[in-house]
């Protein structure tokens, strides 16, 4: 809850007005089950006693509409404290004063919305509503996200304990898996079993990870770094990246060892439960069995491994060269090995597919990490499967959050009166519009020269002096708004680089062409998400998670207010026994008595705790993983040093690039070539260089 003061301002009559409508939300019992007020009521004449009670009632008609409330403005009789009226308003009331320091990572939330509701104060101490203006000029939250306004997080103590009770209790895992499939509908698991009937490969998915993969799922990235204490499964999580650049869960498996026939039933089962569809991009770390795998199942995506940052097909080939011949290794046949599948692990060869900026499985090896510190030694499958479901609630969580944040407000700008940085604004989540802002600052220290203009198609070569040692080439149509660069990163990225909106701000596009909007990077992507209608019977769009906690919060409130009345007690024990029964009738048998007690029912035993001799489920590590993993807890002085290895080199290789070049300058191809493109200064001729 804020405080503030009233606003007033005489821009109010332009206000873009929403009415409420009649009936969005059921709002005869709201959250906590103090009162009864329907959406479409207006609370003149309303009485309480006192400035809690005002806030509170006026706070509960905000959640079931969807907006914040704050406080407003107060006035105070004669000169004493004691209120004489006293106002709330939306939070979105008036406008944040402009301090000339901005900060980049808030969002400004005001919009001068009129809405509010005001106390008056009798003799007699009672708050009387006078006024209530019901109309406000923004889009109200929708109601599954009403519960992250700032005004209603609080969570009294009462309801924290009854909460508590609510925990998993630790069933066998059979059983949680079967729980799920008989009340999600688009729920899925599938399992192998030994001679010995027990469990060998497990995966599971449930129905929203199918929606999200839907949606993100053109970049994959699998990892099967950890591995389960208890029985020393392999952990396989298939881990995406959501509109906000955040972790996104496809599903899960475990694997008790690393064959080429176990990775082909995890990816046939996995590509089976997402209906065929395969990513354009697999990002995995370095194993031969997985990677016959995924060119047996997936043939059509881009299989790469973690690494090196090279930009062009080009760079590489010259930077390679060099290397070769200043260390006369031409004959080192692992080099020759190392080249051969240069492919998979330099960017440069990949630059035509989507990869999202990821350079290395590292957001899977994040997801064992939240795994691994949520479990002991000791811990089983059972709890593995909690501890993983918990880490997705927590994914979940975030991004409901980041959607949140989206719909309530946009950024700063870091430079004002820009019409491209205004619609990216407007269009892109706020992570990807730090992105594209950042792309257009350093546009904006770019040079551009124009090399070619018949009429229909002009090119550039465009460079930041005194960083660039080699321009890129920009071709632009004016007529279609067409534009490439050589850099390919909207291919890869899947927003525009530097060097087009450089162009474009020069030819004074004020938006970004819609061709060039990538749908997985907008705010309105999550409304294309198929829901699953058979799951969708009562409270439309309102997760389960939600529920629980809104259901809870109504039960608890109607517990504590019946504790002290015999009859009261009577009244709720009996319609607990009623709906158990109408409940029950719906989704079979239902344990109260002993929550938590539940045995495994089936045929699929345990997973082996015991090896055969010699037998391995973990693979060798070369030595260049054990290099890199040895490095892995150093990454900001190994990027630091990285930076200061690469500086190095372009300042060695920057008097060969000047011989080559002559008196011109060298131009990245904007075709798939493995040679520079050298330029005169006159530009009349151009020729390849190796």
């Amino acid at each position: 809850m804020e405080d503030g003061t009233e606003q007033t301002n005489s821009a109010v009559d332009d206000w873009h007005s929403i009415q409420v409508s009649e009936g969005i939300v059921d709002g005869s019992v709201d959250v906590d089950g103090s009162s009864s007020i329907t959406v479409d009521q207006d609370l003149v004449g309303l009485v309480v006693s006192n400035a809690d009670e005002a806030f509170e009632v006026y706070n509960s008609y905000a959640y079931t509409l969807g907006f914040s409330v704050r406080k407003g403005h107060q006035r105070y009789k004669g000169s004493s404290n004691t209120i004489q009226m006293k106002k709330f308003c939306c939070s979105k009331a008036g406008y944040k004063a402009n301090s000339g320091v901005k900060a980049y990572s808030k969002i400004d939330t005001r919009t001068g919305c009129g809405a509010f509701v005001q106390f008056d104060v009798g003799d007699d101490g009672l708050w009387t509503v006078t006024k209530h203006e019901k109309v406000h000029n923004h889009e109200l939250c929708v109601f599954n996200k009403s519960h992250l306004l700032r005004s209603h997080r609080s969570v009294g103590d009462n309801q924290l304990l009854y909460l508590q009770g609510l925990k998993d209790s630790g069933v066998a895992l059979a059983d949680g898996i079967r729980r799920r499939q008989s009340t999600e509908t688009d729920f899925f698991f599938d399992f192998e079993l030994d001679l010995d009937a027990r469990l060998c490969s497990f995966f599971w998915r449930d129905g929203q990870m199918r929606r999200d993969y839907e949606v993100f799922g053109d970049l994959l990235v699998h990892d099967t770094t950890y591995r389960t204490n208890k029985y020393d499964m392999i952990c396989a999580p298939f881990v995406g990246m959501n509109h906000h650049c955040m972790n996104v869960m496809f599903g899960c498996g475990f694997l008790m060892n690393e064959r080429i026939e176990s990775f082909v039933w995890l990816f046939k089962v996995f590509s089976r439960s997402m209906g065929g569809m395969s990513p354009q991009t697999i990002m995995t770390d370095q194993c031969a069995a997985m990677a016959a795998a995924i060119s047996k199942v997936f043939p059509t995506s881009r299989h790469r491994l973690c690494i090196w940052h090279i930009e062009t097909e080009a760079e590489f080939q010259f930077y390679w060269t060099r290397l070769v011949t200043d260390y006369k290794c031409h004959k080192n046949n692992w080099l020759e090995k190392l080249y051969d599948c240069r492919e998979k692990w330099c960017p440069a060869f990949n630059k035509d597919y989507f990869s999202g900026g990821i350079l290395s499985s590292q957001r899977s090896e994040t997801t064992n990490h939240s795994i691994s510190r949520r479990l002991s030694k000791t811990a089983g499958l059972c709890d593995f499967y909690s501890s993983f479901v918990s880490v997705i609630s927590e994914w979940r969580s975030k991004e409901n959050g980041e959607d949140f944040r989206c719909a309530q407000g946009v950024p700063a700008m870091m430079m004002e009166h820009v019409k491209l940085l205004s619609h990216a604004r407007e269009v892109y989540t706020i992570e990807i519009y730090f992105l594209f802002e950042e792309q257009f600052m350093k546009g904006s220290a770019c040079h551009q020269e124009m090399v070619l203009n018949d009429g229909r198609q002009q090119k550039y070569h465009v460079w930041r002096p005194d960083i660039d040692i080699i321009r890129h080439e920009v071709s632009f149509n004016a007529a279609n708004l067409d534009i490439s660069c050589s850099c390919k990163l909207m291919s890869e990225l899947g927003i525009l680089c530097c060097h087009c909106i450089r162009i474009l701000h020069v030819h004074c596009v004020s938006s970004i062409p819609d061709k060039y909007i990538l749908k997985r990077w907008t705010k309105k992507v999550i409304d294309g998400r198929n829901v699953n209608i058979d799951s969708m019977v009562y409270n439309v769009g309102v997760p389960p998670s939600i529920w629980v906690f809104d259901i809870s919060r109504k039960f608890q409130r109607l517990v504590v207010s019946s504790q002290d009345s015999s009859v009261a007690r009577k009244l709720c024990d009996e319609a607990v026994d009623d709906v158990k029964k109408k409940v029950e009738a719906e989704v079979g048998h239902v344990h109260i008595e002993e929550c938590g007690v539940s045995s495994s029912s089936g045929g699929v035993q345990n997973p082996s705790s015991r090896r055969l001799k010699g037998e391995r489920n973990k693979r060798r590590s070369g030595v260049i993983e054990k290099k890199y993993s040895l490095a892995r807890g150093r990454r900001s002085a190994a990027n630091k040093a990285a930076l200061s290895t690469k500086g190095a080199v372009q300042s060695l290789v920057l008097e060969n690039i000047s011989k080559l070049a002559g008196d011109g300058y060298l131009v990245h191809p904007s075709s798939s070539s493995s040679d520079f493109v050298q330029f005169s200064k006159g530009l009349d001729d151009n020729v390849g260089v190796d």
